[in-house]
């Protein structure tokens, strides 16, 4: 970054450096004699011994390819792109380093400088003091944010006065005391060495401060984590979990109230407090003890961090009518703010559709079109619309292109911009997805608690009463056109419904089957009531109204037949990758994958693709001919089978389906490495055998498809 010109500019040589600079430093250092600690049920690590084995090249290849490659460069100028693509070259010297790093647990101090870039904090930044050392990535917000604004809409709602505590930690990176840092590890479990590796690397870095480009000064450190490290976010994380640990004891001890989400008595979820990087949102009541006792955790808290709450920047916020919240606001010494108030950079407390959430939006993208001069502004489309075709005041400009080519895909001809409610309703189902895979997330208990689930956790259930200031009731109203494109993949098949869910590759079966759905006994009936087993065989049984008419037995039976040609896993275990792992050439283990999936040119699959040919099976010349039947209920087939079984001696009812058959066809060991290779054998005899008589009209006895079998398995 680059200081102001003109009178008040900085330069390496200039004499007014050395104290600016030194400011930095000391912000840099502490000296204490004796570090406070607190008391915590920390807990072994189990991985603590594993943590500290050797480096393999592997594992530096993983982290190192999983750092952005454009990061700031280090001291001599390569950034980690460097070492990307000219690993090969460099990868004797760099592993050499770290395992002298692990045998030592040290390495050269050169190896750890630092530049720091000064970053202004506001416009026409002068004084040192208003830059901040460090440049922040991108952040994952949107979760902290739904918490936020789910708990005070529960708090509003309720009707008791409450608090929203808006605190920030004062340059929280760089005030974090070491030893702190390492007594957490040590509870948390952490080996010697783990601990000596992480402190060698915290306490060895070489600060120099870049003005204008060139770098100044240079000196140590001895508290606080680099800002950009991949390291520092972990470790930071690891100190704020002392404070969520007093946050918490807190609470357990009736010092402090969080706001209840709990909307029965079943849960009694509380949320107290919030910690993302510096910024702290505690809830509390609007009780001046609490405040009190607020106020006493955070001493605590700095005494044995060095993480000290800004005030300048901090703010209290009432909820409902608060008479005295002057007096409440003197004893944190906070500002006083009022709701709606910016969280993370979103709104906090606005209302369902508020202007107040769009008129800073709008501002925003104002400024940053000023150049273009733009006297106006619309929402969404309109604003896309008038800022690519508009003019310059109340000039008039052609829409020169309409707007689906606009927004169709550059690889189409288009420009490729987003249509607004598509976009939106694609983010909202991003949260509605999220919500059915993160079953353990905090933010899905928070909404659990407030709103309950349905099937099976899959989706909340819908909000009763107004919007408020929630969130989540608009994201959840979405889920009627989200599920459209949700396909299950039947495991138990609790969840899954029967009728109404996608997991049919035909779509729903209430759309494909109106009259059969029209007289089923239960609409909203699971798979798993319909579905059971015998041995590995499915057998469906639909249970309706009505006995059948003449009229709806074809279609009955059309149902009946997609049933058993769907690919179900049994207890969620339905895979056929056995096939790859038996010993037999790829073309035949290809072949046999495409058995499984029912695809192999059989006659029915002729049909399926307008080739209208005699339907009949070549190999028997009876029934027709489909997958199932040429590899399992063939009499070719039949005696190829039985000859196997006796050879092993054993009894096998045979499925319906060739991928029932794959899928429970495994045997683990040595020993079984023949038996694993039979289906895809046989399967590929069979199938050379049919294509001769058809093709060729070549056809040989079963003894002699035996005999040929045999010889396959013992080669």
């Amino acid at each position: 970054m680059v200081f102001p010109s003109g009178p008040r500019a900085l330069s390496p040589s200039s004499s007014c450096n050395a104290p600016k600079i030194s400011s930095f430093s000391k912000g840099l250092s502490i000296h204490l004699a004796v570090v406070p600690s607190i008391d915590d049920n920390g807990r072994g690590c189990s991985s603590a011994v594993h943590l500290e084995r050797p480096f393999t090249e592997e594992e530096v290849v993983l982290a190192l390819n999983q750092i952005n490659g454009e990061k700031a460069p280090s001291p001599n100028g390569f950034t980690l792109a460097f070492f990307h693509h000219c690993w090969d070259v460099v990868k004797k010297e760099v592993l050499d380093s770290l395992q002298e790093f692990y045998v030592h647990e040290s390495f050269e101090r050169s190896i750890n400088t630092t530049f720091v870039v000064l970053i202004p904090k506001k416009v026409g930044a002068l004084d040192v003091k208003d830059f901040r050392p460090i440049s922040l990535t991108g952040r994952q917000i949107q979760d902290s944010v739904l918490i936020a604004n789910e708990s005070l809409d529960s708090r509003l709602k309720s009707g008791v006065l409450g608090l929203i505590c808006k605190l920030d930690l004062e340059k929280a990176y760089n005030h974090v005391n070491w030893n702190f840092l390492m007594y957490l590890m040590e509870r948390c479990g952490f080996g010697v060495k783990w601990r000596n590796w992480v402190y060698f690397y915290i306490s060895s870095v070489r600060f120099s401060v870049l003005i204008n480009g060139t770098p100044f000064g240079f000196f140590p450190s001895s508290r606080g984590l680099r800002q950009g490290d991949s390291l520092s976010p972990l470790l930071f994380v690891l100190v704020m979990e002392a404070l969520s640990r007093l946050m918490d004891r807190t609470v357990a001890r009736g010092y402090l109230e969080g706001f209840s989400v709990a909307n029965s008595n079943v849960s009694n979820l509380k949320v107290s407090h919030m910690l993302f990087t510096d910024d702290t949102l505690v809830f509390c009541g609007a009780i001046q003890d609490q405040l009190y006792h607020l106020k006493g955790v955070l001493l605590c808290f700095e005494a044995v961090s060095g993480l000290r709450i800004n005030l300048e920047k901090s703010e209290i916020a009432p909820v409902g009518p608060i008479p005295n919240v002057d007096v409440l606001a003197q004893v944190l010494g906070g500002l006083i703010a009022s709701l709606p108030m910016k969280y993370l950079g979103l709104p906090l407390g606005a209302r369902y559709k508020s202007k107040e959430i769009w008129n800073p939006i709008l501002e925003k993208m104002g400024k940053k079109l000023v150049s273009w001069k733009r006297s106006y502004l619309s929402k969404g489309e309109k604003l896309q619309r008038d800022f690519l075709w508009g003019g310059i005041g109340d000039e008039f400009k052609y829409h020169l292109v309409n707007r689906c080519t606009i927004c169709a895909p550059i690889q189409q001809g288009g420009l490729g911009l987003r249509q607004i409610i598509p976009f939106n309703q694609a983010l909202m189902g991003k949260w509605l997805w999220r919500f059915a895979n993160e079953r353990n997330a905090f933010w899905r208990q928070v909404i659990v608690s407030k709103y309950g689930c349905d099937r099976d956790g899959w989706h909340s259930k819908e909000g009763q009463g107004g919007h408020g200031v929630c969130l989540w009731k608009h994201i959840q109203s979405g889920w009627s056109r989200f599920s459209r494109y949700v396909h299950y993949t039947v495991g138990s098949g609790d969840s899954v419904r029967f009728w109404l869910d996608r997991w049919s590759e035909e779509g729903l079966l209430r759309d494909v089957f109106p009259a059969i759905y029209n007289i089923a006994l239960h609409k909203q009936v699971t798979v798993s009531k319909y579905l059971s087993w015998h041995n590995e065989d499915m057998v469906w049984s639909v249970t309706l109204q009505r006995p059948l008419q003449d009229w709806e037995l074809d279609n009955y039976t059309d149902l009946m037949a997609l049933l058993y040609k769907q690919k179900v896993k049994r207890n969620g275990r339905g895979s056929v990758e056995n096939i790859w792992q038996s010993r037999v050439p790829h073309k035949v283990a290809f072949f046999t994958w495409l058995v499984a999936q029912g695809k192999i040119l059989t006659i029915d699959n002729l049909h399926r693709r307008q080739i209208w040919v005699l339907d009949w099976c070549f190999m028997c010349k009876r029934a027709g001919e489909s997958v199932n039947h040429l590899m399992i209920h063939c009499e070719y087939a039949q005696e190829l089978w039985s000859m196997i079984f006796c050879m092993f001696g054993i009894t096998w009812v045979m499925p319906q389906m060739v991928y029932a058959l794959l899928h429970c066809w495994r045997r683990k060991g040595s020993a079984h490495i023949v038996w694993n290779a039979i289906p895809s054998c046989l399967m590929w005899l069979l199938w050379r055998e049919r294509n001769q008589q058809a093709f060729k009209d070549s056809e040989r006895h079963s003894a002699e498809l035996k005999l040929i079998l045999l010889r396959t398995l013992m080669e």
